[in-house]
C-alpha cells in the first residue's frame, strides 16, 4: 500500500470562511500569473480601442456635416475601419487568454482535490458523505471556473472601461457627461443588495445539488437492497423530497439572478433618454455638435452591453465565490495521518509488530468506550497472528492500526521497535499488505485488480498470484480470462470471487507484513481449505495478522488472541485456548457442530 503523492497546494489548519477562501483562490491565480499578466496589457489596449471607436464615428460624421471631400471622409473611415479591426483581434485575445488561464485553474484544482482526498484518513470519510464530495468536485469547481473566467474578465475590466469613457466624455461635453452617468451608480445599490441574495441562494443550491447527489448514490450503489425489500416507492418519495427542496432553492436563484439584469439594462436607456432630451436640444441652441452627439451616444450605445452583463457576472461571482467557499471547507480538512517532522530515516520494514498499551476511539466517540483498551501485544517477525472474537469486538480496527489507516497517540504501536507514528507513511504502506474484510474492484480488467499495487507485473506474476488465490480456475470460466471486465465493483463476480481477486492482489506484492481482514469470509470450506494450503507457503517469511471468525482460518497461527468488548481476554496456541474452555473453546466448538450439520445436510442432499 502505498501513500498517495502530496498536494503542492498545502491544507490549511482552518478554512471554510470566505477570507480563507479567496487566499486560496489567489495562490491559483499566483500560479498562472503570467497568463493573467498578458491578459491585463491587452485589456488596456482592448480599452483603449473601445474609448477610440465612437471619438473615430464622430469625427467621420464630422467630415461629411462640415462638407470635407470625400477623400478625407474615406480617410478617416479606413481609420475608423482599421481601430474598430484591431479592437476586435485584442478583445479576442484577451478572452482567450483569461478563458485559457481559468481553465489551468480548474485543472490544478481538480488534480490537487483528488490529491488531498487521498491524502486524507478514512475517518474524514465516515464524516463526509459521498455524494457531497462529488458535487463540490464537479458543480463547485465549474463555477469557480466561471468565476475565474468570464467573471473576472468583466469584473476588472468593466470599471476600466467606465472610468476611461468618462474621461473621454467630460472632455468632450462635462455637464452632458454628468447627466449621462447620473442614473449609474444606483447599479452599485441594487448590485450590493441583489449580491447578497444571490450568495445565499448560490450557497443553498449547491448545499441541495450536493444532498441529491448523496441520495443518487447511495441509491444506485444499494439497488440490489432496495429491490429485495421492494422499497422503490419510499425511496422515489424520499428523492421526490430532496428533489423539490433543490428546486425550490433553484428557483430563488433564478428569480434573484433574473431581477439583476433586469433592472440594470434601464440603466443606459435612462442614459439614452437624457441624450436625446438634452443633447438634441443643445444641437438646437448651438452649443454641441453633431458629430459630438453622435460619440456621445456611441459611448452609451457602448456600454449598455458591459452594463446589462455585469448585472449577471455579479450573480456569477456571487456563485463562485460560494462556490470556492465550499471547496475551501474540503481543501481545509487537515489529514491527520501525515509525516511528521520528526520523523525517521526508515527504508525497509522486517515485520515485527507491537502494542504497548493501546487505547483507541474513533474520532466523534470518544464519550463511548474505547474500541480498544489496555492491549498488550507482541508479534515477532516472520510468525503469524490470529485474532478472533465476537462481532464489533476490534477485530479489524486492530489490523488497521498497523498500516496506520486511523490516527492513534504516540507510544502504543510499533514497527520494528519504532513507533509508527516516526515512520514514513509511504515506506509504512508500501511494505505492508492489507486484504479487508470487504474487498472493493474497481471497474476494469481483472488482471488490472489484482495488479492494483504492482502496475508494472506481468501476467505471467499475476497468474501465479491468482493460482495461490485459488482463482485461477474460475478465471477459466470467464469469457475473456484475465481482460474481462468485472464491472463497477466486480459486480460480474461472486462474493468468494471478489475475496479471491483481493487476496491475489495483495499475494502480489510479496509485502513485510501480510494482514488478511476475514478474508475468507465470503469462500466454501473446500476452497478455503485449499487457500489455506498455498497460505501455508506463503506466510513463510513473513509476519501474518489473520483477522477471522472462523476458527478454522487460524488454527495455524502462532498465537491467537481473542477480543472481547475492545480487551484481549485469551490468548495463545490453538490447542491451549481450546483446553482453557473459554470464549475461543465455545466458538470452535459451535463451528465444529455448524460445520458437521452442513456436511450432513449436503450428504442427505447428495443421496436424494
Amino acid at each position: 500500500m502505498s501513500a498517495p503523492p502530496a498536494s503542492p497546494m498545502p491544507a490549511a489548519k482552518t478554512g471554510g470562511g470566505a477570507r480563507s477562501a479567496m487566499r486560496r483562490l489567489a495562490h491559483y491565480v499566483n500560479r498562472n500569473r503570467g497568463y493573467y499578466a498578458v491578459w491585463m496589457l491587452v485589456t488596456l489596449g482592448y480599452v483603449a480601442g473601445f474609448v477610440a471607436v465612437p471619438m473615430l464615428v464622430g469625427w467621420c460624421v464630422g467630415a461629411v456635416a462640415e462638407g470635407l471631400p470625400a477623400e478625407e471622409v474615406g480617410r478617416r473611415v479606413l481609420w475608423l475601419a482599421a481601430v474598430t479591426s484591431g479592437r476586435a483581434f485584442l478583445r479576442f485575445y484577451s478572452r482567450t487568454l483569461v478563458f485559457n488561464a481559468a481553465r489551468q485553474v480548474e485543472y490544478e484544482l481538480r488534480n490537487d482535490i483528488f490529491a488531498h482526498l487521498q491524502r486524507l484518513p478514512q475517518s474524514f470519510y465516515f464524516r463526509w458523505r459521498t455524494g457531497d464530495i462529488m458535487s463540490r468536485c464537479v458543480n463547485d469547481i465549474n463555477a469557480v471556473r466561471l468565476l475565474m473566467g468570464v467573471g473576472l474578465l468583466n469584473l476588472l475590466q468593466t470599471p476600466v472601461l467606465y472610468i476611461a469613457v468618462i474621461g473621454a466624455m467630460m472632455t468632450v461635453n462635462a455637464q452632458l457627461a454628468l447627466l449621462v452617468l447620473l442614473p449609474y451608480p444606483l447599479f452599485v445599490l441594487i448590485a450590493r443588495k441583489l449580491g447578497r441574495g444571490i450568495h445565499h441562494w448560490s450557497l443553498m443550491t449547491q448545499e441541495g445539488l450536493a444532498d441529491a447527489s448523496n441520495q443518487l448514490q447511495e441509491t444506485i450503489s444499494g439497488i440490489a437492497v432496495v429491490k429485495a425489500y421492494t422499497m422503490e416507492p419510499l425511496t422515489a418519495e424520499r428523492f421526490e423530497d430532496t428533489n423539490q427542496e433543490l428546486y425550490r432553492r433553484q428557483l430563488g436563484l433564478v428569480r434573484t439572478n433574473a431581477a439583476m439584469p433586469a433592472i440594470t439594462s434601464l440603466l443606459p436607456a435612462m442614459s439614452m433618454a437624457l441624450i436625446l432630451l438634452i443633447g438634441g436640444q443643445h444641437i438646437m441652441e448651438g452649443r454641441m455638435q453633431v458629430a459630438d452627439f453622435f460619440t456621445f451616444a456611441m459611448y452609451v450605445y457602448e456600454l449598455t452591453f458591459p452594463t446589462f452583463i455585469m448585472g449577471w457576472v455579479v450573480a456569477l461571482v456571487q456563485r463562485g465565490a460560494a462556490s470556492m467557499q465550499r471547496i475551501d471547507e474540503l481543501l481545509s480538512e487537515v489529514p491527520a495521518i501525515a509525516d511528521r517532522p520528526d520523523v525517521l530515516p526508515v527504508d525497509e520494514v522486517r515485520g515485527e509488530v507491537e502494542f504497548r498499551g493501546l487505547e483507541f476511539s474513533y474520532v466523534g466517540d470518544e464519550a463511548r468506550d474505547a474500541a480498544l483498551s489496555g492491549i498488550d501485544l507482541h508479534v515477532p517477525a516472520g510468525s503469524t497472528l490470529g485474532v478472533v472474537g465476537t462481532v464489533g469486538s476490534g477485530k479489524s480496527t486492530l489490523a488497521s492500526l498497523v498500516p496506520r489507516l486511523y490516527e492513534v497517540s504516540d507510544g502504543q504501536v510499533f514497527i520494528d521497535g519504532v513507533d509508527v507514528n516516526r515512520i514514513p507513511v509511504e515506506t509504512l504502506r508500501r511494505h505492508i499488505a492489507m486484504v479487508p474484510q470487504e474487498s472493493f474492484l474497481f471497474s476494469t480488467t481483472l488482471e488490472a485488480n489484482i495488479a492494483f499495487g504492482a502496475p508494472d507485473a506481468t501476467r505471467a506474476q499475476v497468474a501465479e498470484a491468482a493460482r495461490r488465490a485459488q482463482l485461477a480456475k474460475d478465471v477459466e470460466d470467464l469469457p475473456k480470462s484475465y481482460d474481462t471486465v468485472v464491472g463497477e465493483r466486480g459486480v460480474m463476480l461472486s462474493g468468494g470471487q471478489r475475496q479471491r481477486t483481493a487476496l491475489a492482489r495483495a499475494l502480489l506484492l510479496d509485502p513485510a507484513i501480510l494482514i488478511l481482514d476475514d478474508t475468507l469470509s465470503a469462500v466454501d470450506a473446500e476452497t478455503e481449505s485449499a487457500i489455506q494450503r498455498e497460505l501455508d507457503q506463503v506466510f513463510a517469511g513473513r509476519t501474518v495478522i489473520v483477522v477471522s471468525s472462523r476458527i478454522s482460518a487460524v488454527r495455524n497461527a502462532d498465537q491467537i488472541v481473542v477480543l472481547e468488548e475492545g480487551k484481549i481476554v485469551e490468548r495463545g496456541t490453538h490447542d491451549e485456548l481450546v483446553r482453557e474452555g473459554g470464549l475461543y473453546a465455545r466458538l470452535a466448538e459451535e463451528q465444529a457442530e455448524r460445520e458437521e450439520l452442513e456436511s450432513g445436510l449436503e450428504q442427505v442432499g447428495g443421496v436424494a
